[in-house]
């Protein structure tokens, strides 16, 4: 039913409007359920990488908002934390399923490697983006919308494209946040420059890395998802 329905939807052209539709809808039930929950989850998955003496630091929104904001940003929907991929263990997903997180996707490349995992714990969503050492750099990589296709074909077929964001190699330390102690790059600033521009400081809700100088770079990979 779902593949007709949405046969029909790109036939009649109103295929996008209905998916930014529900997402908006989505959005703004996760952003509540951040708001009063997110301080959990972070602690809970904090003390899984404490345990196994993995530092798992804030990147993205959620650092960009203990940073700037001294908090969650307002309208964010879920908390990003960035690994070295280098130190993932073998039984993360056995040791994340103990403390209640279950590995809801993968996002891979075509040759297997996994960049980013999203778990979900008590409805909210945990994003854990791999970093990869590049000369004095690390950087992530941000799976995009697919240019044509809607994304269950593109999943089956050519995959969706990627750009890598790149920020300075630093070393973690933990820092206060909302009361708990959390790992963050020691270079901060330069990380947020990076990814959001000189601009970060300045909070702009619809912000798109194309309007901005940033060093997120589109990349010739093609990634795929994997569900669980």
């Amino acid at each position: 039913m779902r593949d007709l329905l949405v046969k029909i939807a790109l036939r009649l052209g109103i295929y996008q409007v209905i998916v930014e539709y529900i997402n908006r809808v989505k959005f703004t039930i996760q952003s509540r359920r951040m708001r009063k929950n997110g301080l959990q989850m972070l602690d809970a998955a904090t003390q899984v990488f404490d345990a196994m003496h993995i530092p798992a630091f804030l990147t993205y929104g959620a650092l960009l908002g203990a940073y700037r904001d001294k908090g969650f940003i307002s309208y964010d929907p879920d908390i990003d934390l960035g690994v070295l991929a280098d130190q993932i263990p073998n039984d993360l997903h056995q040791q994340m399923a103990k403390a209640g997180f279950q590995l809801h996707r993968q996002s891979v490349l075509a040759n297997g490697q996994v960049f980013e995992e999203t778990y979900i714990y008590r409805k909210l969503h945990l994003d854990i983006f791999y970093y990869f050492q590049e000369g004095e750099d690390y950087y992530s990589i941000i799976a995009r919308k697919h240019e044509t296709k809607e994304w269950k074909e593109a999943n089956a077929t050519d995959g969706f494209p990627c750009d890598r964001s790149y920020v300075p190699a630093c070393d973690f330390e933990k820092r206060e946040f909302l009361g708990l102690q959390v790992y963050m790059p020691i270079d901060t600033d330069g990380w947020l420059r990076a990814i959001y521009s000189d601009s970060y400081m300045t909070p702009i809700k619809n912000w798109n890395a194309k309007d901005y100088v940033t060093r997120i770079v589109h990349s010739n990979e093609r990634s795929y998802r994997r569900f669980f």
